[in-house]
């Protein structure tokens, strides 16, 4: 917790700042630099805010003004890593992609396909660790839970959204579809994996994601004849 780490301080109290300065964003790029590197070393159960200041060199007092908590560093690193910067004041971290990259495939089907596998791909890696993570303290967490809305799981959500979209236009996906269900029905084994599942590396993701989508797929095509059949 916030309060708890900064009773851990070996640093004097920083000097009161005028309203507006800005942060040095070469402690700050550190600091998302050393947490990633940590994240994908030791996982988010392992990494501590002690070590990611040890290894960005900076004092604990310093990304303590900046993160207030580690669930906060931790949201940044996988926002940064899926290239959400809807914040401005928010540095990007490593390996931050383009905000507005889409899926996109040889025809709806495919890009269905590609939406689930990269779900069941990173719920292997220790970023899908450090999202489940997040998910959890969620429930317990309302500002947590907010913010994680609104800085990654909204950004998926408009993905599968323009995936459909597309579908409807190139009349591959029926035009009555509801399709907030079916981001439900595509997203439950996904959580249901990641949350419940013992093993989630248990299957190859490709030979997954196609049994989910070839399951779901009768109910998604458009009956016309621009529809795949």
């Amino acid at each position: 917790m916030a309060c708890e780490g900064r009773s851990e301080f070996d640093d004097p109290p920083a000097p009161s700042r005028r309203r507006g300065r800005p942060r040095s964003s070469g402690a700050e790029q550190a600091i998302l630099q050393a947490g990633a590197r940590l994240l994908e070393e030791r996982g988010v159960r392992r990494m501590s805010m002690q070590a990611v200041a040890a290894a960005a060199r900076v004092s604990k007092a310093t990304i303590y003004r900046r993160w207030p908590s580690k669930d906060s560093l931790i949201l940044d690193l996988v926002a940064g890593a899926s290239g959400v910067a809807d914040d401005p004041d928010v540095p990007r971290g490593p390996g931050a992609r383009a905000a507005d990259t889409a899926w996109v495939g040889t025809g709806a089907r495919a890009d269905l396909l590609a939406w689930v596998r990269a779900g069941l791909e990173v719920e292997r890696s220790p970023r899908g660790v450090a999202l489940e993570h997040l998910v959890r303290r969620a429930t317990e967490d309302p500002a947590l839970a907010a913010s994680l809305r609104r800085r990654v799981l909204q950004r998926h959500r408009d993905q599968f959204m323009a995936i459909v979209a597309r579908g409807i236009a190139a009349g591959e996906i029926r035009p009555d579809l509801d399709a907030a269900t079916l981001l439900d029905l595509v997203s439950g084994p996904l959580l249901y994996r990641s949350l419940i599942a013992s093993d989630p590396a248990d299957r190859d993701p490709e030979e997954h994601a196609r049994a989910i989508v070839e399951m779901l797929w009768p109910g998604v095509r458009a009956a016309s004849p621009g529809g795949l059949q």
